[in-house]
């Protein structure tokens, strides 16, 4: 099995033969408002129970489990553990929910120190019932080059003690996100991986969605902005 596996198969099919779904990537590339989606996506047209782990151990921003109150009614339970100051905080049940028979969602904070902490589980997370998501966002700092990729993604695996990764594009930069900026996010993802590998799918905003979705033959996963704070700019 190589590092990038099941990249025939677009997320839409992952999505129907995955119970387990552990999120990574760099820090602000998107994990939390792409788990979010899922697991709604997933609760809505399976009506299967989904457990969300909301696993960010440090002074988290754009907080999964700030939603835990409304997801409750779509059949999604998020899990955390509440913090005191920068203590580092580690939320249980996840190893119970993974060999479950419904679905278990990881959102694990950026960078490798916070990866570590799903390591514990990577004996589960190899199981074929399991797949490990690697978001890439073409306009984030650490996604300029090949190398610094490389790196990022280096880093983050051997924290996380698995070789393989599943790659879903999230081409965005925030709130004011275009058709354009969405498609030239495209583009500079092909550019990067070039020769390398092909990422066939992307989440899209839902709102540019109906804008672009002639204009590629990836699989879109258009996304709904659940993440809304005052302190953020609009």
């Amino acid at each position: 099995m190589g590092l990038f596996y099941e990249m025939d198969k677009n997320f839409g099919d992952v999505l129907k033969e995955k119970k387990n779904f552990l999120f990574i990537g760099e820090a602000g590339s998107g994990k939390s408002e792409i788990v979010l989606n899922v697991a709604a996506k997933l609760a809505r047209e399976t009506g299967k129970k989904v457990d969300l782990f909301d696993m960010d151990q440090t002074k988290p921003l754009y907080r999964s489990r700030d939603m835990a109150e409304d997801f409750k009614e779509l059949g999604v339970d998020i899990h955390y553990q509440d913090q005191f100051l920068d203590a580092p905080t580690a939320v249980s049940g996840v190893a119970t929910s993974l060999m479950a028979d419904h679905y278990t969602l990881m959102d694990i904070g950026g960078g490798s120190p916070a990866a570590r902490m799903a390591g514990a589980y990577a004996h589960i997370l190899k199981n074929e019932d399991s797949v490990p998501v690697y978001i890439i966002n073409p306009y984030r700092p650490w996604t300029k080059s090949l190398e610094s990729i490389d790196g990022t993604m280096s880093s983050i695996l051997k924290a996380v003690n698995l070789d393989h990764i599943y790659m879903l594009g999230n081409p965005n930069l925030g709130y004011h996100t275009s058709a354009q900026d969405f498609l030239e996010g495209l583009e500079k993802m092909d550019s990067l991986l070039e020769g390398i590998t092909t990422i066939n799918s992307a989440c899209v905003k839902k709102d540019v969605y109906e804008e672009v979705k002639g204009e590629t033959d990836r699989y879109l996963l258009p996304i709904e902005l659940y993440l809304t704070y005052e302190w953020v700019d609009r």
